[in-house]
């Protein structure tokens, strides 16, 4: 498809800029951002950054989805994503009634296997077989819940927080911001119940994943301190896997300090998750796919958002995947280091990186908002038509 100027995020926050009657000024005033980022961000000059279109999306009364085109719904509907997102909802619908079934459900130890068969499909950003999976399997734990007592409930909880955690991602990831609040919601309700600490924080970690898209960093960093203080002295079932929580909160203070500027911040909490990592090592206890690699390319990320791309890319030397570690966090990495080299200059190697994410993590690369930024910076600074990058350009719908 050929190209258009409202394919980039700094597009689409200039046209509701003027749907809201604003100038540039006017929205830099209100948005906190100096007018002229604004002006280059508007023609792609420069990078829409995360912190960027959360400010733009408050001062204008938005969500991020919208300023960022998600739901991509015509790529959805072309890999029949779309078409999973209905019965999700629908299963949503229910988590506290008891219905009589005609059949009854299945022994509790099937339905927490397929579950954490779901749970790797999830770490390995497998979204059309986790997403065909979810429904049935909340409808499940439902039922199992109201029909049994002692350990056999708090497991059936367990199983359920676990489905609306996975339900979380999959919203997230797609741009369906409303379901993935139900999600929370749920997962609120549920943790408790499954009588888990690190489910509880979990949740505390990804409702301050949302004050990210919000610009409520106050209140994530908020939140994360208090999920912090919530887990000192708990005892989980999983070894390690407090530490883990404990390591992976720590990182989201960091990117939520880097969103701010406050690079001191940054360090302090990098620091901290550094040395939780060293003690643990390698873990994906409750499915964070803990340990020093995370870290590291947290710290890749985060430079990227402080707008030090070359710093990015030399941090990034130093990050190794073990063998079998999670593809969503691994696709993640690739598309921030190619965001890192298109904004140092080197195309190529951007687009390797981008390459290198699609092998990855396929579903997750098609629809990552940032992916698409990446892309079209790339295609506003080639000298001649590159195949390649018009391949990937198709791809992603561009």
């Amino acid at each position: 498809m050929p190209q258009s100027p409202e394919e980039h995020t700094g597009a689409r926050v200039a046209r509701t800029r003027k749907a809201r009657g604003l100038t540039q000024q006017g929205l830099a005033m209100r948005a906190n951002v100096s007018k002229s980022l604004l002006s280059k961000v508007e023609c792609g000059q420069r990078p829409a950054s995360p912190a960027l279109v959360a400010a733009c999306a408050r001062a204008l009364s938005v969500t991020t989805s919208e300023l960022l085109g998600q739901p991509y719904t015509e790529e959805l509907r072309r890999d029949r994503l779309d078409t999973v997102i209905q019965p999700i909802r629908a299963s949503m619908e229910n988590w506290d009634i008891s219905l009589e079934w005609q059949v009854p459900a299945r022994p509790l130890a099937l339905i927490r296997a397929d579950m954490q068969k779901v749970l790797v499909q999830r770490r390995q950003a497998e979204y059309l077989p986790m997403a065909v999976e979810l429904p049935h399997l909340i409808d499940e734990c439902v039922q199992v819940l109201h029909s049994t007592n002692g350990d056999e409930q708090r497991q059936a909880h367990e199983c359920l927080a676990w489905a609306f955690r996975c339900v979380f991602t999959l919203a997230w990831s797609f741009g369906y911001v409303d379901l993935a609040t139900v999600a929370l919601s749920r997962l609120a309700w549920a943790a408790p119940l499954a009588d888990e600490p690190g489910l509880a924080a979990m949740y505390g970690y990804l409702r301050a994943q949302t004050t990210l898209s919000s610009g409520r960093y106050d209140l994530g960093m908020h939140v994360v301190d208090s999920t912090l203080r919530d887990l000192e002295g708990q005892d989980s079932r999983r070894a390690q896997g407090l530490a883990a929580m404990a390591g992976v909160l720590h990182l989201r203070a960091a990117v939520i300090a880097g969103r701010t500027g406050d690079a001191d911040a940054v360090d302090a909490r990098v620091s901290e998750a550094r040395e939780l990592a060293r003690r643990t090592g390698e873990t994906s206890a409750y499915g964070v796919g803990w340990g020093p690699t995370n870290v590291g390319v947290h710290a890749v990320a985060i430079a990227c958002d402080l707008d030090e791309y070359g710093r990015a890319v030399a941090l990034a030397d130093d990050v190794r995947f073990p063998k079998g570690w999670d593809r969503s966090r691994a696709g993640h990495h690739w598309l921030d280091l190619g965001r890192a080299h298109v904004w140092t200059g080197d195309a190529d190697e951007a687009l390797r990186c981008l390459q290198r994410a699609r092998r990855t993590a396929p579903q997750q690369t098609r629809y990552h908002p940032s992916v698409r930024e990446t892309v079209v910076a790339l295609r506003s600074r080639e000298r001649a038509r590159s195949g390649a990058l018009s391949e990937y350009a198709q791809w992603i719908g561009l």
